[in-house]
């Protein structure tokens, strides 16, 4: 079937669902899209969750197309109920990809919505590769991020042929007693420098290309990253080898108030954590989450939080266990690769 016939067919199961009514999100729904994923974020013990600036950060994006992407569904009542949303990458072509973050509301489950949300999402990811695809362009992947005990999106993410490729462990630890400052011979531990960001940027990107999922950023995503309001540069650690001058890792923390909120801990969490190949085994990793987690301590904060690849093969997570970080949480990633025509 052609994709675009069959991406009009799944709106069209969309507006066929009684008592709904479907648009783009507009910035003035955010609010109410925020209210949603909260509430189904809380139902469904979501170890990630959305906040409103985040959403407002993506919606403002350049590279974000709210007006296809997305839509969200309003009842009657006038509440936000469900929300379609297949965020398509369309800066990077080495992978084609399309984030999958739909929502449904717990009082409205059970009616099929889930079923026709992920439906509409599917058929606008094939549209949208098949009428922007390009010699040279990889192929199409696109996944769904589902916490390992929610059962019935698991079910419904395989019955549309998205199959589970990876688990992910939250991992923390408290910010109690903690191991003495680690060093690492031969490299100095800075603060974050906005003149290296740059530099920073080409590290990460060579040190996570050999790991599952990774594409590389753009100075847009980059950007975006650097300048959101998540990022924390006074939490930032940068390791710089002393002979060269040159960054060699990094640090790269974030705060998640949203998640303070829900779960009343204050948490430092390492959302980047990159070592030059040249460089691994030096005890660098060490040395640059004793130095976060000193400057999490000094914020006020309770805890150092991470996320961790449970098949990275780099033995990142024995050292987290044995740096005190214990886990949380577990997220499966549902994956469907669609190769081009």
């Amino acid at each position: 079937m052609d994709s675009q016939v069959e991406e009009r067919e799944a709106r069209a199961r969309l507006d066929a669902l009684p008592g709904l009514t479907w648009q783009p999100i507009g910035r003035e729904d955010l609010p109410a899209v925020a209210d949603l994923y909260a509430t189904c974020e809380a139902f469904d013990q979501n170890p990630e969750r959305q906040s409103l600036r985040g959403l407002q950060e993506y919606w403002d994006s350049p590279r974000s197309r709210p007006d296809l992407d997305t839509l969200v569904g309003y009842a009657a009542s006038g509440c936000a109920v469900a929300v379609a949303w297949a965020g398509c990458n369309r800066v990077v072509t080495q992978a084609r990809r399309v984030h999958l973050g739909g929502a449904v509301h717990p009082d409205h489950r059970g009616q099929g919505i889930g079923r026709a949300v992920l439906g509409w999402e599917l058929a606008h990811g094939r549209a949208w590769d098949e009428t922007s695809r390009r010699p040279g362009y990889g192929p199409l992947v696109m996944r769904l991020y589902v916490p390992a005990e929610q059962r019935d999106v698991r079910d419904l993410a395989e019955r549309h042929g998205l199959s589970t490729v990876r688990y992910f462990f939250e991992m923390s630890r408290a910010l109690t007693e903690l191991p003495p400052a680690a060093d690492a011979p031969g490299v100095r531990l800075e603060g974050w420098d906005a003149a290296r960001s740059p530099e920073v940027r080409r590290m990460v990107d060579d040190a996570f290309r050999d790991h599952w999922g990774h594409t590389d950023s753009t100075e847009q995503t980059w950007a975006e990253f650097v300048g959101s309001e998540a990022f924390r540069p006074e939490w930032t650690v940068l390791a710089v080898d002393d002979a060269t001058g040159h960054v060699v890792g990094a640090a790269l923390n974030c705060a998640y108030e949203q998640d303070w909120r829900a779960t009343g801990l204050r948490e430092g969490y390492t959302d980047q954590l990159g070592v030059a190949a040249s460089h691994r085994g030096r005890g660098i990793a060490s040395a640059l989450l004793h130095a976060s987690m000193r400057r999490f301590a000094a914020s006020g904060m309770d805890a150092a939080g991470l996320g961790v690849d449970t098949a990275n093969d780099t033995g990142a997570l024995r050292l987290y266990e044995r740096l005190g970080y214990r886990q949380t949480d577990r997220t499966c990633v549902h994956e469907l690769a669609v190769e081009p025509s």
